[in-house]
């Protein structure tokens, strides 16, 4: 591991910490530096700003251990999502709350979209149909997510996942048996 990788994780770290208490637009670099025990030179040497330090943050926390999972199907992102989700509430909460270009939401549906489009894409009658359609099932799917991880208590990732995928199959099956019934 290289020095420059540390720092980085040092200073994602902290910014985890921190957002686990303060909304991402009231986070300070210099909160962040003092708590990763890194100078606001460092870093500034490895990212122009916070809002590059929560992009980098997102892809190494979240991109980077998908990259070494061998995921087959869409349906097989839904446990590692829950389970990644849950085991840092409270930073994901804040930051499913960053709007705009570095939001966290945007980012995963950034990622994700890919995955659908391979196991769904034909099913569309054009890209910018495909586009309509994936961009809303993600958006219902981070809504649930959120709604679940607000919950008080909480349900367990693989219970809520297992769940989840069991609902979606059943959605699936029944809107195949509607669709090919005849008008009323």
């Amino acid at each position: 591991m290289s020095g420059s990788y540390e720092t980085k994780r040092a200073l994602a770290e902290a910014l985890k910490v921190i957002m686990r208490k303060t909304p991402f637009p009231r986070v300070k670099v210099e909160s962040v530096c003092e708590q990763a025990c890194v100078s606001r030179r460092n870093f500034y040497r490895y990212f122009p700003d916070k809002y590059e330090l929560l992009n980098w943050l997102y892809y190494d926390d979240f991109c980077a251990p998908l990259h070494e999972k061998n995921i087959q199907r869409s349906i097989d992102l839904i446990p590692y999502v829950c389970a990644h989700l849950y085991q840092d509430r409270a930073f994901f909460l804040n930051a499913f709350d960053v709007k705009g270009q570095n939001s966290f939401r945007d980012f995963c549906k950034g990622r994700l979209y890919g995955y659908l489009e391979r196991d769904y894409g034909q099913a569309f009658s054009s890209k910018e149909v495909e586009r309509f359609y994936i961009e809303h099932i993600l958006d219902a799917l981070f809504d649930g997510f959120q709604i679940w991880l607000r919950q008080e208590p909480c349900t367990p990732p693989e219970e809520f996942s297992n769940k989840l995928i069991r609902t979606l199959t059943r959605f699936s099956l029944r809107f195949a048996e509607v669709a090919r019934q005849e008008p009323r």
